[in-house]
């Protein structure tokens, strides 16, 4: 190469450069645009994007300033390049900044306050295939005292005697690989409906007097798999819509979805009751992680409080959630 060639070629680089740059932007944009208003909120592998916010904004942002140091390599016209990609550099590491401050973030099981009367807590943990066993469940459920526990991986046909906590009543479905455990306090609850397509597991709960506790919608849904196929997880998210349609409904487990999946963060006439910080995989901190555990609820209900929990020693990959829910 002569002495010549380089000043040249540099200036060919500068274009590439700001055109890099300003995809990033473009695709910054859309993404805020789905996380926000549910743009392409189901859409092939973008829809999986959306729960990785912190991810996905840390990678923007190292390819940003890849591009950047490279700017800064060229003499001629260097100060447009500079330009361009710094700025979009910096819009980035703000984003990043902003996501990481706003994300909730997990508490301790003893930090969580004690249940107030008149609230309805809901406690919501994947527990990997009894990865997490009896004891261990039963340990969080002492600490926490929650009425309503919807445990995901969890078969009810698995249960042994001494299972089931003290105080508490277990309802599940063969085949289906989720268990509610329901405080003895509250009504006996009956299964009125079950997902038996295969699609996704889930199951629904009514009080066998119709009126007298809410209805429960218990569901640990399939995946997005790695090639981008959403149809079994959209199967399931409109299963639970169609429950939602009923008035007093609570629903929880883990979704495979997070509210950026589900427009204006709503199935039915349920809505999120609150921002989890993210629950999977427990092994990451939650910036970098999705919060694909979920509590829903009617607008019969408000949240008090909300909160993903950082269990000492966990040993599923998910944290756990509660909810304390409250009448309007």
């Amino acid at each position: 190469m002569t002495t010549n060639e380089w000043p040249a070629r540099r200036d060919r680089l500068t274009p590439f450069l700001l055109i890099g740059a300003a995809a990033l932007a473009l695709v910054a944009v859309v993404y805020l645009a789905g996380r926000e208003f549910g743009f392409l909120a189901r859409w092939w592998l973008f829809s999986g994007a959306l729960a990785f916010p912190g991810f996905v904004f840390a990678g923007m942002l190292a390819a940003s300033l890849i591009l950047t140091f490279l700017a800064l390599l060229l003499r001629r016209r260097r100060k447009v390049a500079l330009f361009g990609t710094g700025v979009v550099s910096v819009g980035l590491l703000v984003v990043l900044l902003v996501t990481a401050v706003a994300m909730p973030a997990a508490v301790t099981p003893e930090a969580v306050p004690a249940r107030q009367d008149g609230q309805l807590r809901v406690l919501g943990w994947n527990v990997l295939q009894g990865a997490e066993d009896a004891a261990s469940r039963a340990a969080l459920i002492g600490t926490l005292q929650p009425d309503i526990v919807v445990l995901s991986e969890l078969y009810q046909g698995n249960l042994q005697a001494d299972d089931v906590p003290p105080g508490y009543v277990s309802y599940g479905v063969r085949g289906i690989a989720v268990t509610v455990l329901a405080a003895d306090d509250l009504p006996r609850y009956r299964v009125t409906d079950a997902d038996e397509s295969g699609r996704t597991s889930g199951f629904v709960l009514a009080p066998e007097v119709d009126g007298a506790a809410p209805r429960i919608v218990a569901a640990h849904l399939v995946a997005l798999s790695f090639r981008g196929d959403s149809s079994g997880r959209d199967f399931g998210l409109d299963w639970i819509a169609s429950h939602c349609d009923s008035p007093d409904t609570i629903v929880a487990g883990d979704l495979n979805a997070v509210p950026a999946n589900m427009p204006a963060g709503a199935l039915g006439s349920c809505r999120t009751v609150g921002t989890f910080a993210p629950t999977w995989p427990s092994m990451v901190p939650p910036l970098f992680g999705a919060a694909i555990d979920n509590v829903l609820a009617t607008p019969e209900w408000d949240a008090a409080r909300v909160a993903t929990l950082d269990v000492a020693g966990i040993a599923t990959d998910h944290r756990p959630i509660v909810a304390d829910l409250v009448r309007r």
